[in-house]
């Protein structure tokens, strides 16, 4: 058995299209690929929106990560990403909340956030870029909005009192 040309033969696939760096949102049943660029993407205060996917407010700090074991996601941290898959899964028992550039109510983060009952905010273009890891966030999964905050007042905490 030679694992070293089937760990070849796996990446192929990978490296044909590595240089794709931003995936459609959409590609309708006929192949036209439909971007779906939201008109208002950040509200006056600041206030970053999003599709609400799975409710529940938290505030805490911001990990971003583009890959599951780039870096460690530290308990009550809220996770940041394009998207997810299910290497992210164990990742989710740490997270506070969650935060995805792409997918819907049906994709992989979104369903497992709403399984361990994790506010999950999705549809936030270019999030990863947007928000820097250590950023103090509320995620606001039931109005489908994040706000980076400047002053710390409360933990991450599940399903803190709203204002």
């Amino acid at each position: 058995l030679d694992l070293l040309a089937l760990v070849k033969a796996g990446v192929e696939p990978i490296q044909k299209v590595s240089h794709v760096k931003n995936w459609p949102v959409l590609i309708d049943s006929r192949g036209k690929i439909i971007r779906g660029i939201r008109e208002e993407t950040e509200a006056a205060d600041g206030t970053l929106l999003g599709d609400p996917i799975s409710p529940g407010l938290v505030r805490g700090r911001a990990k971003v990560l583009m890959s599951p074991y780039e870096k460690p996601l530290e308990s009550g941290e809220i996770l940041v990403t394009r998207f997810t898959e299910p290497s992210w899964t164990p990742l989710f028992i740490n997270a506070a909340g969650v935060v995805l550039e792409v997918g819907g109510p049906t994709q992989h983060g979104a369903i497992i956030a709403r399984e361990y009952g994790i506010p999950c905010v999705s549809g936030l273009d270019d999030a990863t870029k947007l928000i820097k890891d250590g950023d103090f966030l509320e995620v606001d999964g039931s109005e489908g909005t994040v706000k980076i905050i400047t002053e710390e007042t409360e933990g991450g905490v599940r399903n803190g009192d709203k204002k």
